[in-house]
């Protein structure tokens, strides 16, 4: 497989885009939008990415929305895969694509929005290794040209299930070393120590996730809050010291995501002050001494901000936990009940018991 890398020309094609749409139409108008598809087709490989997020984000409506975006991430980062599956770059390239590339990689027909994606036939002909090492390679790349933090995230998350499968992590410890092993990446101001073993790349995934949840990647801060919670709910009630840690961490990452309006952050982080609970998987522990409910409103209300399927929970928690605040405005419950049917009617269902 050929190195993937950028020329300079992404360079112009961002100040292209910058110039004649962000500066006159702004960001996400209908006008920006429509100018962002007629330059795509001009060549311009930043625009073309933009053309492919608005397919993968369904603000343009296809039959197959996943693979049609792949096809368009493909061409704006300048790869193209020949008919014996060998990966092809022409340094025509946006970096940002890369790592986008890497995400279908690593998720496609397994996690996140991608697990009911359309068939992808260049993915369907790849073995789940050589998508993992691909995704790596490429998200590499990207942060050797931009600061990304979903690249950072990704390259945390690939390490972590590379660690974690024995027979993967013996197929790929030597292609993940030349990779990695000893880089310096200036953009991001991160080295890579040694990776002579799992436990190496367990630690090299948290660097890379922690780095990515002080840039603010919101994805990150939940992964390392979850990995966080599973220590808690495991740890021994004698060992009161690293206990009292993991907790300030786990409140630490998720206050980092929920201070940015990410509503599964929000919400978890309001419901831990109002009930003191921490869960993983079937396993809860309680801290009382953490309950605060004026804390626990004020994320249950930033859980509403951004308005996605996790932010109808933001009602629900706050209709559930704070009625008396509805008891004399029914207008305001009307209202609340209604954004929880629109954002996610599986939860207007529940709050309708309450």
């Amino acid at each position: 497989m050929e190195k993937f890398y950028c020329n300079s020309d992404y360079e112009e094609y961002l100040k292209e885009y910058e110039s004649r749409i962000f500066g006159r139409l702004g960001v996400s108008s209908p006008s920006s939008e429509r100018e962002i598809i007629c330059m795509a087709e001009t060549g311009n490989t930043v625009a073309c990415k933009l053309y492919a997020d608005m397919i993968f984000y369904k603000k343009i409506l296809r039959k197959n929305c996943y693979s049609d975006a792949f096809e368009l991430y493909l061409k704006s980062a300048g790869i193209s895969v020949d008919e014996e599956g060998e990966w092809n770059c022409s340094g025509n390239s946006y970096p940002l694509s890369f790592w986008i590339i890497g995400y279908y990689l690593v998720n496609y027909k397994r996690e996140t929005l991608l697990k009911n994606c359309e068939d992808i036939r260049i993915i369907d002909n790849m073995t789940l290794s050589e998508r993992i090492i691909t995704a790596l390679s490429l998200s590499e790349v990207c942060i050797e040209y931009v600061d990304a933090p979903g690249a950072v995230n990704l390259i945390g998350r690939i390490l972590y299930e590379i660690a974690d499968n024995d027979e993967l992590y013996e197929e790929l410890k030597e292609d993940v070393s030349d990779i990695l092993e000893g880089r310096f990446f200036d953009k991001i101001a991160f080295e890579v120590g040694e990776l002579r073993s799992a436990e190496d790349c367990k630690s090299a995934a948290e660097g890379f996730l922690v780095k990515a949840a002080e840039e603010g990647y919101v994805y990150a801060c939940n992964s390392l809050a979850a990995r966080e919670a599973d220590r808690i709910v495991k740890l021994s009630e004698d060992d009161k010291t690293m206990l009292d840690e993991y907790i300030l961490n786990y409140i630490c990452f998720l206050k980092l995501a929920a201070d940015r309006f990410e509503p599964y952050a929000a919400n978890r982080l309001g419901l831990f002050y109002m009930t003191g609970e921490i869960t993983s998987g079937d396993k809860k522990k309680r801290f009382k001494e953490y309950m605060d409910r004026s804390k626990a409103k004020e994320y249950f209300i930033k859980a509403t901000n951004y308005p996605d399927a996790n932010a109808a929970w933001g009602y629900f928690n706050l209709i559930k936990y704070f009625y008396n605040d509805y008891v004399n405005n029914i207008e305001l419950m009307n209202e609340h009940m209604d954004y929880i049917n629109e954002l996610n009617p599986k939860v207007y269902d529940i709050a309708m018991d309450l």
